[in-house]
């Protein structure tokens, strides 16, 4: 197969391809990827592809490409992590389990990464993950990737919400509630957080922290709607 002589060049074509691709031109992006991949089979140009194929709405196309990236490098962790939230968006879920399991076994040789970028690439990723069967009710599952995320990304007060909400709807209370009490300081300005801890403490009928977490939400947010309505619960 022949190698492209020009590096640096390359690099410039694929940074092109991806500024078309973020800018939703999918008809360029598309004519530039394909032209790298007839000179040089490249896993991040297949898997570029794949997302701009997803972006675009040609769903078996991303599928193919997601899966050429694999065949490429069996350890590409972006492109295995994009393949399950392709099929999980389908609702392939039974597709999607058996590569989240894979996946699961790449975060010991991932994590050894020192790129600072990467591991928060890394994150987003699981992050992701994690919303996506948080959102098709798939707790378990949600719960270990948001925990992933939290592995990567310790300070991401935002995920580390999101996995205490799963853990009180998998009936862990406590967890829940250990979870966030733990980024109370950080989470001070973010008004997810107090919505968050007033229903982790209005499952435990603790109801006068859920009414002050809940006016503190408001507080942060004047137009959260789902504040007022909660807060309506405890009018006379």
């Amino acid at each position: 197969m022949k190698k492209n002589s020009n590096p640096s060049k390359l690099q410039d074509e694929i940074q092109l391809g991806r500024e078309f691709a973020k800018s939703k031109d999918y008809k360029k992006a598309e004519s530039i990827f394909l032209g790298i991949l007839k000179k040089q089979p490249m896993a991040d140009v297949y898997n570029d592809l794949g997302m701009t194929y997803a972006d675009s709405g040609d769903f078996g196309a991303a599928e193919f490409c997601f899966k050429k990236a694999l065949k490429i490098n069996p350890d590409y962790l972006e492109a295995s992590l994009n393949l399950s939230i392709l099929y999980n968006n389908l609702g392939f879920q039974k597709k999607s389990k058996p590569i989240y399991e894979r996946l699961k076994k790449y975060g010991a040789k991932s994590k050894g990464a020192a790129d600072p970028l990467l591991l928060s690439k890394i994150a987003n990723l699981y992050a992701e993950i994690g919303d996506l069967f948080h959102g098709v009710g798939e707790n378990r599952e949600a719960v270990e990737a948001y925990e992933k995320a939290v592995s990567y990304q310790p300070d991401y007060v935002d995920v580390q919400t999101k996995l205490a909400v799963a853990y009180r709807e998998l009936g862990k209370k406590t967890k829940a509630l250990e979870t966030l009490k733990k980024i109370r300081k950080r989470a001070h300005r973010y008004a997810p957080y107090w919505m968050a801890l007033g229903v982790t403490y209005y499952a435990q009928k603790k109801m006068k922290q859920a009414h002050e977490s809940w006016k503190k939400a408001l507080q942060i947010d004047p137009e959260n709607s789902s504040a007022k309505a909660y807060l309506r619960l405890f009018e006379k």
